[in-house]
């Protein structure tokens, strides 16, 4: 009795964490924005804004001063599902005030992105082995849960092994796995972002400091959009690019 319970134990512990990852599975950009006030500029030339909450197939944005409109409703939040967010060009946080607090800390995270320390180096250099020997693991796991099935009751289950090879797999997927060696070589570098837009290549330049498989995140890129939002707007923004929209082309050696 022993020898069935005890799997029947770990698959619904190891089901339950994998219902949690996923529920609380972010793509690694979008996470350096949450809870932040953001603009976002869409595929239409519509500019949304407010403070932006990521989700794993969805975004909200919360706005601060909410207003009626002609139906006289005054809406607090607007939802953007999958394929709307599929329409998104831009997505920008604007620095904290020049002369804050808040803007010399803004200052010196850039600085340490731009130099990383041993530590996020070998954090990162982890991270991409694992990404490297992802198969593998997976691989593991399926001779763990086959020797398990054959070992004990569990295997007279109809659908366990299925099951638990599921649970592994997506455990798996909650670890982000963009990985691309040209792109590692950016890191923490100024590189040139293009975009296609009006049948103009346009180019944006930034400090890279991440990437994942949908967004690229740059810190510091000389922007100003056209819109008015009742308060002045600065002149460089943190942007986060889709990568359907966008593509680093150039590493630079300095900005002037």
């Amino acid at each position: 009795m022993f020898d069935f319970w005890l799997p029947m134990v770990l698959l619904f512990v190891a089901a339950t964490i994998t219902a949690i990852a996923a529920r609380r599975k972010r793509d690694r950009c979008l996470k350096y924005f949450n809870r932040e006030p953001v603009m976002i500029l869409m595929q239409s030339g519509k500019w949304i804004w407010g403070r932006f909450m990521a989700y794993p197939k969805a975004m909200e944005l919360v706005f601060e001063s909410p207003e009626k409109d002609e139906s006289g409703l005054s809406k607090s939040s607007y939802v953007l599902y999958s394929p709307e967010v599929d329409g998104i060009k831009k997505i920008l946080q604007a620095p904290p005030v020049a002369g804050t607090k808040e803007h010399e800390k803004w200052k010196k995270e850039i600085r340490c992105i731009a130099n990383p320390s041993m530590l996020r180096r070998f954090r990162r250099w982890i991270w991409n082995v694992f990404n490297t020997l992802r198969d593998a693991v997976s691989q593991s796991l399926g001779m763990i849960i086959g020797t398990m099935k054959k070992s004990s009751p569990m295997g007279k289950v109809s659908g366990a092994d299925k099951r638990a090879g599921d649970i592994g797999n997506t455990l798996l997927g909650t670890v982000p796995n963009a990985y691309e060696p040209v792109l590692e070589k950016y890191l923490s570098k100024q590189v040139v972002v293009e975009m296609l837009e009006n049948g103009n290549v346009l180019e944006f330049v930034g400090l890279l400091q991440e990437y994942s498989g949908k967004y690229l995140l740059l810190r510091n890129v000389a922007f100003k959009p056209d819109i008015e939002i009742g308060t002045p707007l600065p002149e460089r923004f943190d942007v986060i690019f889709p990568r359907n929209k966008a593509l680093v082309r150039h590493r630079v050696e300095s900005v002037n």
